[in-house]
């Protein structure tokens, strides 16, 4: 894999943002996502038109297809899915894209997509957001471990750095070895539903054992919230992370009430 095809393909998909009105209008206003936040993040744009990327961008399509981007010079799996999230290894360098669709659950669901694509890349071997937030996680000796991109960005820019996400409900050995290098503190955050608190519990029973000197947790937002993202943008009282609980049938996890 190519890290400077990544680069090259987040600066184009970032322009591409900066030059599209309504899903910068979704960003902003929608998502409560800042201009720095946008850029820091280098959120971006799909092409409308696959032929943009190759003629006017001159983006390698060969890279493209290995990828899984592209299937042909006019399909790809994206098409459907606009908005654009760079996903960056620990030194920052992108090696890999995450998508988001902007189509409703019900239509979802009438086509059978889910809400999020991404690009060829080994999932348990990477965290998003971790390049960001390194320094705040030594920092506060501690770190939350999220499932979606907008979780990690919403809670950054909110001034919870501490936060992680394992872009999914899978969390590995390996991304619990990665973060044990920065604290020994680390807590499950996931979706405040069914396959959030099955996943969390199931992970805490086969990994809490790895390391006596490891702290694995897990933390739910409230009743009424399903995951970290919305309980900011509604205006959840970000000061009330770290109280402490005991619940989900005997584990021992923290929660934020």
């Amino acid at each position: 894999m190519s890290e400077s095809f990544f680069e090259k393909l987040t600066d184009v998909c970032h322009q591409l943002l900066l030059d599209n009105e309504g899903l910068m209008h979704y960003l902003k206003v929608h998502r409560g996502m800042a201009n720095k936040t946008i850029s820091t993040y280098k959120l971006g744009a799909f092409p409308e038109d696959l032929r943009d990327l190759y003629d006017e961008y001159d983006v390698d399509p060969v890279e493209l297809r290995e990828q899984n981007i592209v299937w042909n010079a006019d399909q790809s799996q994206f098409k459907l899915y606009p908005v654009v999230i760079p996903i960056r290894n620990v030194q920052g360098k992108s090696i890999a894209i995450g998508c988001r669709t902007l189509l409703n659950d019900d239509k979802r669901k009438e086509m059978g997509i889910p809400k999020y694509r991404n690009s060829s890349y080994k999932k348990t071997s990477y965290l998003f957001g971790l390049d960001y937030a390194v320094g705040a996680i030594r920092q506060k000796d501690k770190v939350f471990v999220v499932e979606g991109y907008f979780d990690v960005i919403t809670a950054h820019q909110k001034g919870i750095k501490n936060v992680v996400a394992s872009c999914g409900t899978i969390f590995s050995k390996r991304q619990l070895i990665m973060l044990s290098r920065y604290t020994n503190n680390i807590c499950l955050l996931f979706d405040n539903d069914m396959p959030g608190h099955t996943s969390a519990r199931k992970i805490i029973n086969k990994l809490a054992d790895f390391d006596s000197d490891i702290n694995l947790t897990c933390e739910f937002t409230p009743d009424g919230y399903k995951d970290i993202d919305e309980y900011i943008m509604n205006g959840g009282d970000t000061k009330l992370f770290g109280e402490e609980r005991i619940d989900l049938n005997d584990v021992e996890i923290e929660t934020l009430w």
